[in-house]
């Protein structure tokens, strides 16, 4: 599933395509894809003019001239990519894609596909009312690389559950993955099966700057390609950076013992026995 750097890859190409192009016409060739009102998902795009695209949590967010949003989680499989407008459902549309929005801007025409393989992603379109109703009930927790260590501290050793399944509950820290999860905890030295409560203020410190720091790498990297994930302006790379995500059976980089697997919150999770003790 595509995480924070990946949104954020895909959020940044998005923005320098198609902001301030206007939503023309709008065609759902898989209606379960929209999770919103279908009946007024094309009606509250149409006419509107994208002001910016940037990111919640994992969700894109497609602000827009009326004070609404187009807001999409990518799930598994979900991407944008940009082709021709096929017209209406029966014309020629790119393999998986289930939506299209054909944009327009001056002097300019382009056409962005939502692409799903899998078509577990979901499309939302909101009025002001909607956005904001829809964000207060999502209860998304603060954004990672904007919180500082005396906040942090405070939310993670509050909760009484193990670390990993702290900073993987959406409703506590928004954006953060399997992936990057493990990767972060490693880095600190943290058992992911640690009980949260037990961290003390100088832990939480370090694993707040190894998580903001592989969260950046991993963005200058436009985030990892381990399946089918790409954004508009290609694959990432981080997944070449990674060390334990997806590794068990391995020898742990940091001091050569094997790396193991375990499960937390019903989650595969990747650690080493002896450096994250």
């Amino acid at each position: 599933m595509p995480e924070l750097p990946e949104a954020e890859t895909m959020a940044r190409d998005l923005n320098s395509r198609v902001a301030d192009q206007t939503i023309s016409e709008v065609l759902v060739s898989f209606d379960k894809i929209v999770a919103s009102d279908l009946s007024t998902f094309a009606p509250t795009l149409i006419g509107q003019k994208i002001e910016r695209v940037g990111r919640i949590g994992k969700w894109i967010k497609f602000d827009l001239s009326s004070g609404g949003a187009l807001l999409a989680h990518l799930k598994m499989t979900g991407q944008f990519v940009m082709g021709d407008w096929p017209g209406d459902l029966s014309g020629e549309w790119p393999a998986h894609t289930r939506a299209a929005f054909l944009l327009t801007g001056e002097n300019s025409r382009q056409t962005l596909f939502y692409r799903d393989i899998r078509k577990f992603g979901r499309l939302r379109a909101f009025s002001p009312d909607g956005l904001r109703d829809f964000l207060k009930e999502l209860g998304l927790g603060p954004d990672p690389l904007k919180l500082e260590p005396a906040d942090f501290h405070s939310i993670v050793s509050g909760k009484k559950a193990r670390l990993k399944q702290v900073l993987l509950d959406q409703g506590v820290i928004a954006g953060l993955g399997n992936i990057y999860v493990d990767e972060s905890l490693f880095a600190a030295a943290l058992s992911p099966f640690r009980l949260a409560t037990t961290l003390s203020p100088e832990e939480t410190s370090n694993l707040l700057t190894q998580i903001q720091r592989v969260l950046a790498k991993a963005i200058e990297l436009r985030g990892s390609t381990v399946e089918n994930y790409q954004g508009l302006e290609g694959p990432g790379s981080f997944q070449d950076h990674h060390l334990v995500y997806g590794k068990h059976g391995q020898n742990c980089p940091k001091c050569g013992e094997g790396l193991a697997k375990g499960r937390v919150g019903g989650r595969g999770t990747t650690y080493c026995p002896a450096c994250q003790k």
